[in-house]
């Protein structure tokens, strides 16, 4: 099961990585300002759905910022129940719960410097949410009470609907750590925005630096 909730964790970071491929187009280098824009609009994309429409994200249309985002999570999604053999409501209680997640995500986009490639690098402060600390305790409790009141039902299950079983309560569980937002103390990630490598005058973030929000924005204490 630790693999399992390390799994989800990488699954977090994986969109966070997807989202940052969006790229942002201007006939000149950019201002600070707009680097700051740029990176605080990717954010806020990931994990709400929607961002300052006055910052140009390639390829997503006014009004299909949430659209794009929930594609996304499908996408994610139907990896890890092909993989794992999740049923169709626990995949969905565990879509629920990422989308939870995301919009319990704490950051400050802060200044821009401006680099040598003509880019900028972005200080980004972020407060990672806490989501495993001490879930291995608790999974393993909820279970050793489950089994003395049904073992006779949880013997019974094939392996996939032990795993449903199990991936049910982790999923329980998780919605209420978000339920009660706890935080990792505040660290800075700085992200670069400068020119995208054969794109002249497209300017954005690499996945690089992607993985170095999403690294971040969710805490792994407890994995």
């Amino acid at each position: 099961m630790k693999k399992g909730l390390e799994r989800l964790s990488l699954l977090m970071l994986i969109m966070v990585m997807t989202v940052s491929l969006f790229s942002g187009c201007g006939p000149k280098k950019p201002a600070p300002e707009e680097a700051q824009a740029y990176v605080k609009a990717v954010l806020d994309l990931m994990c709400t759905g929607e961002y300052d429409n006055a910052v140009n994200l390639a390829d997503i249309e006014e009004g299909k910022e949430a659209e794009v985002r929930d594609n996304l999570i499908d996408e994610m999604m139907s990896g890890i129940s092909s993989q794992s053999n999740l049923s169709e409501d626990v995949a969905k209680d565990f879509r629920d719960f990422m989308i939870g997640a995301l919009e319990k995500a704490k950051y400050t986009v802060g200044d821009a410097v401006a680099a040598d490639d003509g880019g900028y690098d972005v200080t980004v402060s972020v407060e990672p949410l806490q989501l495993f600390t001490g879930i291995e305790d608790e999974l393993n409790s909820v279970l050793e009470e489950r089994v003395a009141a049904e073992s006779d039902k949880i013997l019974g299950m094939s392996e996939e609907e032990q795993t449903n079983y199990v991936m049910s309560i982790v999923i329980e569980l998780l919605n209420k750590k978000i339920a009660d937002p706890q935080y990792d103390k505040a660290e800075e990630v700085v992200v670069h925005y400068g020119p995208m490598e054969g794109q002249k005058g497209v300017y954005g973030c690499t996945e690089a630096e992607g993985e170095k929000l999403g690294s971040k924005l969710f805490s792994t204490s407890g994995l």
